[in-house]
């Protein structure tokens, strides 16, 4: 039932933009540009992720081996989460770049849900 209705949806939507209403047409580019600005700020912050645990990573590289002092932990430590902050925002990332590109279908996708 729900998927019938996704697909008259679907064929309803689909290539018939431009009888839509002037309202909806707007609703679904603010869909769109919402997307574009999420994946954008999502972009940037995955790469400010990145660099900064790299950095980090081999500032307490260096550190451990100019002193001798155990900065395994440390340094792991801040592996583990800058990487797995880096492979969230890479997830949000693509997402919002699939709902940038496919606007209607996620929007349908929303209401269903």
């Amino acid at each position: 039932m729900k998927h019938e209705a996704e697909q008259e949806l679907l064929k309803t939507l689909n290539g018939q933009l431009s009888e839509l209403p002037a309202v909806a047409k707007t609703m679904v580019q603010q869909y769109q540009m919402s997307a574009i600005v999420l994946s954008v700020l999502c972009g940037v912050l995955f790469i400010a992720a990145l660099t900064g645990t790299i950095w980090l990573s081999i500032f307490f590289f260096r550190k451990h081996r100019n002193h001798h002092d155990s900065y395994d932990f440390v340094s792991g430590m801040t592996a583990m989460l800058g990487g797995t902050m880096s492979v969230c925002l890479l997830t949000a990332l693509c997402l919002n770049i699939i709902h940038a590109c496919a606007p209607i279908a996620s929007i349908i996708k929303d209401l269903l849900n």
